[in-house]
C-alpha cells in the first residue's frame, strides 16, 4: 500500500526540550491510522508539525507525495484539515458562518454546500445551533463543529486530535460511521484519542508514541494475531510501563 504520509528523522524542541526524537512513521493511504501514547508523548505536536502550525528543527515529511517544504505549503495545506484540542473556532463567527468562511478558503464548491453543512450539523445534533455565535457553544458542540468543518472541506488528510474527548457516546458512534466513509472514498484519517477501546475498533494500524519516539506499530496483520491473546490496553500498558507505581500509592 502506497503512503499518504512519510516522516523520517523528525526532530522538534521547545528550547532545551526535545519533544519528537528523530521519528520515523509511514501512515498508508487510504487508513485509519491510530495514534496513541501518555500524556505529554508528544502526539499533539505531532499533529501541530503535520498540520504546518508548527514548525520542526530536523527532518522531513512528504504528504501525498509532496515534500513538506515552504513551495508546497499551500498546496498541501489545502489537501489537510484537522480537528485539534482544543479545537482552532473564531468566537464570534456563528457554527454557520464558521463553516462557509473555512470551505471558501478550501475552495470548496458554493453550490448544495450550505444544505450539506445543515445535513450534517443535523445528524451530529448542532443544526439548531447553526446561528449561534462560537463562543456560546458547549466544549462537544464545538468539538462536533470542528469535526462537520473539516469534514466539508473535503480532505486528502484528516487529523484529528483527541476528536472524542467531550463529545457525547452517540455522536462518537456517528463520528465513526463518518470516519469509515470516509476512508471508503480514499481519505487518510490518523486519529490521537486516550480511548483506547474506540481505536482499537476503529484504526487498521496503530502506533503508541512514547517519549517523542515510534516504540512499536501494529498493522493490522499483526494486530490479528496479538487481539487472540491481548486487548490494545494490555499490549500498551507492557510497552509504556511507569517505573514504580505501585510504590506511590502505597500510603493510601
Amino acid at each position: 500500500m502506497s503512503e499518504a504520509i512519510s516522516i523520517r528523522g523528525l526532530i522538534k524542541s521547545y528550547d532545551d526540550n526535545i519533544v519528537l526524537k528523530e521519528l520515523d512513521l509511514s501512515i498508508p493511504k487510504g487508513s485509519i491510522f491510530g495514534l496513541i501514547g501518555p500524556n505529554g508523548a508528544g502526539k499533539s505536536t505531532l499533529i501541530g508539525v503535520l498540520t504546518g502550525l508548527l514548525s520542526f528543527d530536523e527532518g522531513y515529511i512528504t504528504i501525498d507525495e509532496m515534500r513538506f517544504i515552504d513551495e508546497n505549503e499551500e498546496a498541501i495545506k489545502k489537501e489537510i484539515a484537522s480537528v485539534l484540542q482544543p479545537p482552532l473556532l473564531f468566537e464570534q463567527f456563528t457554527s454557520i458562518e464558521f463553516i462557509e468562511y473555512v470551505c471558501e478558503i478550501y475552495e470548496i464548491e458554493k453550490k448544495g454546500l450550505i444544505e450539506k453543512a445543515y445535513s450534517l450539523m443535523d445528524f451530529f445534533e448542532i443544526k439548531d445551533f447553526a446561528k449561534t455565535k462560537i463562543h456560546k457553544l458547549s466544549s462537544g458542540s464545538r468539538k462536533k463543529l470542528a469535526f462537520v468543518t473539516a469534514v466539508l472541506t473535503e480532505p486528502v488528510v484528516l487529523l484529528l486530535d483527541e476528536p472524542f474527548e467531550a463529545v457525547d457516546v452517540i455522536s462518537i458512534e456517528r463520528m465513526k460511521t463518518v470516519l469509515r466513509k470516509l476512508k471508503d472514498k480514499g481519505v487518510t484519517v490518523i486519529i490521537t484519542s486516550h480511548i483506547l477501546e474506540v481505536v482499537e475498533n476503529l484504526c487498521d494500524d496503530i502506533a503508541i508514541l512514547h517519549q517523542g519516539r515510534i516504540i512499536a506499530y501494529l498493522d493490522s496483520i499483526s494486530r490479528k494475531s496479538l487481539k487472540e491473546h491481548s486487548t490494545l490496553q494490555e499490549i500498551f500498558s507492557e510497552y509504556v510501563k511507569v517505573e514504580g507505581k505501585d510504590d506511590i500509592v502505597d500510603w493510601l
